[in-house]
């Protein structure tokens, strides 16, 4: 008897580690700045028509940078959609604005799904935006930089000298199990690194009960999964929602985080706050636990290709 696939997904989870050659002065929040570094040394790379609008370009459906920033159609349709992007950074922020020449900064990587095989455009656009700097230029900080190497799972992937990735093999994600029944009462510190930014009845939340948090993990995996053409059904959710709803909040922490970037794409201010800081919940975690792991991994919210979402959980075992 032939037992039923379970959809999964492709993931790497990558570390670049870049020096600096000269100043640099960068912006307070890193991954606008480096999403924005990336596209546009992405499209000097991969862009052969010079067409403003990758919609109306002949090529985009073979195209390394729409299908990375514009989507790509689910298997078996035609359809160009906007789609979840199928990467994030992460900007292992320590709040620092101001380098010397020298200093050595990282950054991290998350690639979903089809994007797993484009490491090397990746690496190729940040040698690129090396050579040309990053952040606020200017005489005194022009901001460039060398890719020196590229971490995956403590393994170096990257030959500086020869400018060349040693792909590595993505790991394959499975939907976590659903089991109402796991364990009794306990407790969960959760984290919120960067801006999670998400709507609840067509507006922003400022709030964020376990139930919004589980529901907005289940969201992720469906856009995600999605990106394979894999279906990820709501309704199979439906119990451990409600079990959701019988989670508390015994500590909050969270405040509502403003952000502004501006979009040279777009020729516009963008505003991208969202919920940041921790937030204790209480009750059945045990069935959850899984998801937050998947969460950790995956961001969770709008505009996560900007590092926004980022997730940590902390389980307290002395409850």
């Amino acid at each position: 008897m032939a037992h039923a696939r379970e959809p999964s997904m492709h993931y790497l989870s990558l570390t670049f580690c870049c020096r600096l050659n000269t100043k640099a002065s960068f912006s307070a929040y890193k991954g606008s700045m480096i999403r924005g570094t990336f596209g546009t040394h992405l499209k000097k790379t991969c862009c052969t028509t010079r067409e403003r609008d990758c919609a109306q370009c002949m090529l985009k459906s073979v195209c390394t940078y729409p299908s990375l920033f514009i989507g790509k159609p689910a298997r078996g349709e035609g359809r160009y959609d906007s789609l979840t992007l199928p990467f994030c950074f992460e900007t292992c922020d320590t709040g620092k604005t101001e380098y010397e020449g020298g200093e050595r900064f990282v950054f991290g990587v998350k690639l979903f799904s089809y994007a797993t095989s484009y490491v090397p455009y990746f690496a190729h656009a940040f040698v690129l935006a090396g050579k040309h700097g990053m952040g606020r230029k200017s005489d005194v900080c022009p901001g460039t930089f060398e890719l020196q190497d590229i971490v995956c799972d403590e393994t170096s992937i990257y030959d500086r000298e020869r400018q060349k990735v040693i792909m590595p093999a993505p790991e394959n994600l499975v939907l976590p199990a659903l089991d109402e029944n796991a364990g009794g009462t306990q407790r969960v510190r959760v984290h919120l690194v960067t801006p999670c930014r998400f709507k609840e009845g067509n507006k922003l939340s400022a709030d964020l009960p376990f139930r919004m948090l589980f529901q907005l993990v289940v969201r992720r995996l469906r856009s995600l999964w999605a990106l394979d053409g894999e279906s990820v059904h709501y309704e199979n959710f439906r119990d451990m929602i409600a079990l959701a709803e019988s989670v508390r909040t015994v500590e909050s922490g969270l405040f509502w985080k403003d952000w502004t970037r501006y979009s040279s794409r777009q020729n516009t201010y963008m505003q991208l706050g969202g919920l940041q800081g921790s937030i204790v919940y209480e009750g059945r975690i045990a069935p959850f636990l899984p998801f937050l792991a998947m969460a950790e991994k995956l961001h969770l919210g709008k505009q996560s290709s900007f590092g926004l979402g980022e997730v940590h959980f902390v389980l307290d075992s002395g409850l």
